[in-house]
This record gives C-alpha cells, sequence and structure tokens, in this order.
C-alpha cells in the first residue's frame, strides 16, 4: 500500500507541476509551473511582467521604444536593476533566445508567429500573445496572470482599466458631454494613427470621436487636406519621435484647424513606457485623454498616477516627473 501510494505520488506530481492554456492564437501550450527563466520577444507583454510583480523572472526582453540613458530608463532602472543585463535592442536571434535557457518565450500572434515553430524542435514553449487592442488587453493579462501564478494581481489590473473605463463613460453621460473630434499623430505630424489600432480605441473609451475611424490597417499618411477635411478639435501627439505641440501649433499650414486655433494639441506621457501602447499604463493613458477633452470632468490625475505605479510597480512617481505626466 506504501509503495502504491508514493508511485502514485511519482505520476501526479510531475501534472501538477504544468499548466496548460490556450494562447490568443488559438494554440493549447502546456508550461512548466512556476516559469523560472523567461525571454520576451514582445515588448508589450515585456511590460506586464513588471505589473504583475514578476520581473526577476525575465531573463531576455524587448521593451516598446526604450533606449538606454533615456528618462524611461532612468525610472525602469530604479525598479529593475537588473534592466541592463536582459535588455535586447532589437529581436534576439534564435542563437540569443536559445543561449539563455527559457522554460518560455512570449511572442506576438501578429509579429512574431513563427517563433512557436522555432523554438518547437528544442521543446521551448512559445505563447502567442495579441495585446493591440482592448479585448486582447484584458485577455492578455488574464493569460499572463494564470501562467505566473498572478491571478490577484492580474485580476487588480483588469478591475483597474473596466472601473476607470466605466467611470468615465458614466461621467460623460451624465453631463451630457459631447464627443470631440480627435486626430492622433505618430513620428511626423501627417502620420496618423488608423481606425484599427489601439490609440483610435483609447480615444472613443476616453470619450472622444478618432477622425481617422474608417482608416484600416497601421499608420497611415495623409496630406494637409484630409486633416483640413476631418478638421480635430484635439489632437494628441504620441509619446515618442520628436513631434512637439509647437511644431503643429506654429505651422502656417495647420491654422485653419479647429484644435490649433484653441491651442488643443498635447503630447501624451510616458513614464516605464509610452501611455499610448497597450501595456498596464495605458489605464492611465485613457485616464489623460478624457482630461484633456473633458477638463471638466472630476479626474485627479494626480492622485490616480501616483496609486498606480504604486500598486502595480512599487514605485514612488517621483514630484517632478508627476508634474510632467499630468501638465
Amino acid at each position: 500500500m506504501y509503495r502504491l501510494l508514493i508511485l502514485i505520488l511519482c505520476v501526479a506530481l510531475p501534472a501538477l507541476a504544468q499548466v496548460t492554456v490556450v494562447d490568443q492564437a488559438g494554440r493549447e501550450v502546456t508550461i512548466a509551473q512556476p516559469p523560472e527563466r523567461v525571454v520576451s520577444l514582445y515588448g508589450v507583454a515585456t511590460l506586464y511582467l513588471y505589473a504583475l510583480g514578476v520581473p526577476e523572472k525575465l531573463v531576455l526582453g524587448t521593451y516598446v521604444g526604450l533606449k538606454p540613458g533615456s528618462p524611461s530608463w532612468a525610472t525602469l532602472s530604479a525598479v529593475d536593476p537588473k534592466l541592463p543585463e536582459k535588455f535586447s535592442q532589437g529581436k534576439p536571434s534564435l542563437e540569443e533566445v536559445l543561449a539563455q535557457e527559457p522554460d518560455l518565450v512570449l511572442a506576438s500572434a501578429r509579429k512574431d508567429p513563427e517563433a512557436a515553430e522555432e523554438l518547437a524542435p528544442f521543446g521551448i514553449p512559445v505563447l502567442l500573445l495579441f495585446a493591440e487592442d482592448l479585448e486582447g488587453v484584458k485577455s492578455a493579462t488574464g493569460l499572463l496572470g494564470k501562467v505566473f501564478g498572478a491571478e490577484a494581481r492580474a485580476a487588480k489590473l483588469l478591475s483597474y482599466l473596466e472601473e476607470k473605463v466605466q467611470a468615465i463613460s458614466s461621467l460623460i453621460a451624465e453631463k451630457g458631454l459631447s464627443r470631440p473630434r480627435v486626430l492622433f499623430c505618430g513620428t511626423q505630424p501627417f502620420r496618423v494613427a488608423s481606425g484599427d489600432m489601439y490609440q483610435s480605441e483609447m480615444i472613443a473609451l476616453a470619450g472622444g470621436e478618432p477622425v481617422t475611424k474608417r482608416l484600416a490597417g497601421y499608420w497611415q499618411d495623409v496630406n494637409a487636406e484630409q486633416v483640413l477635411l476631418w478638421d480635430p478639435e484635439v489632437i494628441f501627439i504620441a509619446p515618442y519621435g520628436k513631434v512637439l505641440p509647437e511644431d503643429i501649433l506654429e505651422d502656417p499650414v495647420w491654422q485653419g484647424v479647429t484644435a490649433v486655433r484653441a491651442g488643443r494639441v498635447y503630447k501624451m506621457p510616458r513614464v516605464f513606457s509610452p501611455w499610448d501602447v497597450p501595456t498596464p499604463e495605458s489605464s492611465l493613458g485613457i485616464l489623460w485623454m478624457a482630461v484633456k477633452l473633458h477638463p471638466e470632468l472630476p479626474i485627479d490625475l494626480a492622485t490616480e498616477a501616483r496609486a498606480f505605479y504604486r500598486e502595480f510597480y512599487g514605485y514612488e512617481l517621483p514630484e517632478e516627473l508627476l508634474l510632467q505626466v499630468v501638465k
């Protein structure tokens, strides 16, 4: 009887040390528990490891627009002193990934679906993720929470996002506020976010109307005539790139646009990652947009930002950085 019990335990324990999930490409993936050495080929996913409280699992990763020596590098280094050791400037090669001996690789279902096939011969599980829209963000958060045994923290992240979106919607309806027409510019003034992109979804969630909602695909190049036809009432600029509000406000070509005449041109903030990309910080990006679109809403962005970084990153936002993100 005693030997039988030992045999049963020996068979059962390995099963308990694994979890099988369906990733965002619809694939069943079995992952050893807990994963201890993770490589992330997906910069968006990398930031979720920090918000879920497991950055020590990351041994090599790409990051969203992060550059050594930048202000964002300094802030993230304060949370993760080992950032220089795990930072990958570009997508790591297969050899670089294998050299890390990972027990899990995170990859983009849209950009790197081939990663699963490349790593299959080496027995390395690959989780394909698609955190590129609101539903994708929610699904990725829950999935990563399960994989890393951080379900409670993932639930808090999801609750925060859902509660803020609902609060904005309710306040706008309660006050009977109209939705301003909004243009989102990228790394060039006339390079704009399409209606399919997360930035347009954020605008809608924040109480605006993206003027590019009928544009499909990714970033699109348009001309001045098209912008004048759209006549946005508010213009947001991506936090990456060199475009500044004054580049648009002082350009004669833009003077016929309502947003320019009203001085409502704003560059979005970033702390660890840009607030307009679908990392956990985009919850704050939606709040920031709502404040710019509807200044009358009772949203204390400074209080929200302080609490968010303290809760999910254990990071006390410095006063000078706080002033930058709420201005």
